[in-house]
């Protein structure tokens, strides 16, 4: 090939990326999340204290499912990103090779390998890819009891009320406002959000209603955006996908009471664990 062949090819993609960094309509914000695991036993610990019988055992176990113990880290770290274009977007957890993964973080077959695919059989972000592509429609995907599943919920259904706050935080770039948010189960989680760019999205949500979610606090786990690259993302990167059987909210907490209480009744006192 010509080199005035590559000097097109050259040119036509940097006009590519210069278009989409312009335009702002179509890229990768990238997440990371950080989980305190040290309070999230500890919250445990308080729950099946203040629990009793059955509930007593349930909340006792999960507390084994997370490893408590003095080598249990304190803290770690996940990788998540939201991909959008004009006709949508979708949060899923970022793929990271096996190899650059240190020990005892998520993917590495240490403690943090179980939390994670406990908290995405508990409605965590764990392995689901989540797609926002209508208005305030969203879509989840994931697999339950091995069977590839579809969600539909909406935005901002677990929030009870929420409060808006003049105080902003600059966030990847962006001025981000701030919101508390009371959830059902009363848990109050702060938000930031921006409206700075054309559709909207969240790492949680059930929680919010409202633009960009670009930072997310409670007092056991964090999301905050890192980072926005400006490029070109494929339609099908976020279409839902046609694989996967879609489930009603009710056969979901139906399988949900049934993988609890399976739980409940696995191994009496021993510790266990989920990989």
């Amino acid at each position: 090939m010509s080199k005035q062949f590559f000097a097109v090819i050259l040119l036509c993609t940097s006009l590519s990326s210069y278009v989409f960094s312009q335009q702002k309509t179509a890229g990768v914000i990238y997440y990371d999340q950080v989980i305190d695991l040290k309070a999230m036993a500890a919250q445990f610990q308080q729950n099946a204290a203040n629990a009793s019988g059955q509930r007593q055992g349930d909340v006792q176990q999960r507390v084994m499912m997370f490893g408590g113990g003095a080598n249990m880290p304190e803290k770690i770290t996940n990788k998540f990103e939201i991909a959008f274009n004009p006709i949508g977007a979708k949060f899923q957890k970022s793929v990271i090779e096996e190899n650059n993964v240190p020990e005892g973080s998520e993917g590495s077959g240490g403690t943090s390998g179980g939390i994670g695919a406990m908290m995405s059989r508990f409605g965590g972000g764990g392995d689901r890819e989540i797609y926002f592509n209508a208005g305030d429609k969203v879509t989840e995907s994931f697999e339950l009891n091995g069977e590839a599943v579809l969600l539909e919920n909406t935005l901002g259904t677990m929030a009870k009320e929420a409060e808006k706050f003049d105080e902003t935080r600059k966030i990847a770039g962006f001025d981000c406002k701030k919101a508390v948010v009371t959830g059902r189960n009363s848990q109050k989680t702060t938000i930031w959000y921006t409206n700075d760019l054309p559709f909207k999205a969240s790492p949680m949500p059930a929680l919010w209603t409202e633009g960009v979610v670009l930072g997310l606090e409670t007092d056991r786990m964090k999301y905050f955006a890192t980072s926005i690259e400006y490029s070109k993302v494929k339609d099908s990167e976020v279409t839902v996908p046609k694989k996967g059987r879609m489930i009603t909210q009710e056969e979901y907490q139906k399988k949900m009471e049934e993988m609890r209480s399976r739980f409940r009744n696995m191994g009496g006192g021993q510790q266990i664990r989920i990989q």
